[in-house]
């Protein structure tokens, strides 16, 4: 994901007691319409822009505190079906621009295995 600035970042961001209008400042424009305009102040993470699979998901809550009462978001292009169901699992509202509904198992079938 192109964060605002012009840095590419190839691993999650750990976003630590931002409002939500401050995310949106951060992100790619693509990003902001399905941002909510709020000075509500949140904790979560921003993934590259790609498609988020388990795996990803794993690795980020291991970086981020999960004992904070803070709301918790996730931004990312896509996650995967098992990917949203941890996030969930964790109490993240996830924000992605596609709805599209993977599988890991599909997803790799048709990256032809790889990551």
């Amino acid at each position: 994901m192109l964060i605002r600035g012009g840095s590419d970042i190839t691993k999650p961001l750990i976003i630590k007691s931002k409002t939500y209008n401050q995310i949106k400042k951060m992100v790619s424009p693509i990003y902001k319409g399905i941002i909510p305009n709020s000075n509500e102040i949140v904790t979560g993470l921003i993934f590259p822009e790609e498609t988020i699979l388990l795996s990803d998901v794993r690795k980020a809550l291991k970086r981020i505190n999960q004992d904070s009462e803070m709301k918790r978001v996730a931004v990312g292009y896509s996650f995967t079906i098992e990917a949203q169901q941890l996030l969930k699992e964790y109490n993240y509202n996830t924000f992605s621009i596609s709805n599209f509904e993977w599988s890991e198992e599909r997803y790799k079938e048709i990256k032809g295995g790889s990551s």
